[in-house]
């Protein structure tokens, strides 16, 4: 390698198997990890034990591209969500693609479902759009896609 050369650390059959996806934010450190941030032209809501939480026509959908490819998250406005419903924790985490997340308890009805929500509220700038934006765990909280046509 001469001076001012940079070797990735992949090798050459690593790099072929990557498609770069045309629009899609992807991560300056992995190659192999990316993400598309799209808006359905449908409402999404989300319910828990029957009782919705939020509606919104201007969700954002996240298909992202790791280690895996993961489910489909949706992104709800503040204003869509019953915010009074929800209590930040103290648990955080960090995405190279998204940023800083601060996490949400769901409280309703006596029922206290912990760190059920999560919202990048430290975004890395290609990811700005998806700041203080509300997303929840599709395992525990039903997210709704309501297609028609």
């Amino acid at each position: 390698m001469t001076t001012g050369e940079y070797r990735l650390p992949y090798t050459t059959d690593e790099i072929k198997a990557v498609t770069f996806v045309r629009g899609a934010i992807h991560s300056p450190h992995d190659v192999r990890h990316f993400m598309d941030i799209g808006r359905p032209e449908y409402t999404v809501t989300a319910t828990i034990n029957s009782k919705e939480i939020a509606r919104s026509n201007r969700a954002l959908k996240v298909k992202e591209v790791g280690r895996g490819v993961y489910d489909p998250v949706l992104y709800f406005l503040r204003e869509d969500v019953d915010m009074s419903s929800l209590e930040a924790t103290d648990k955080t985490t960090h995405c190279p693609l998204k940023g800083h997340t601060t996490y949400f308890d769901l409280k309703m009805d006596g029922y206290s479902h912990n760190n059920v929500a999560w919202s990048y509220t430290d975004t890395i700038a290609d990811a700005e759009v998806l700041k203080d934006l509300i997303a929840f765990d599709n395992s525990r909280v039903q997210v709704i896609e309501h297609i028609t046509g």
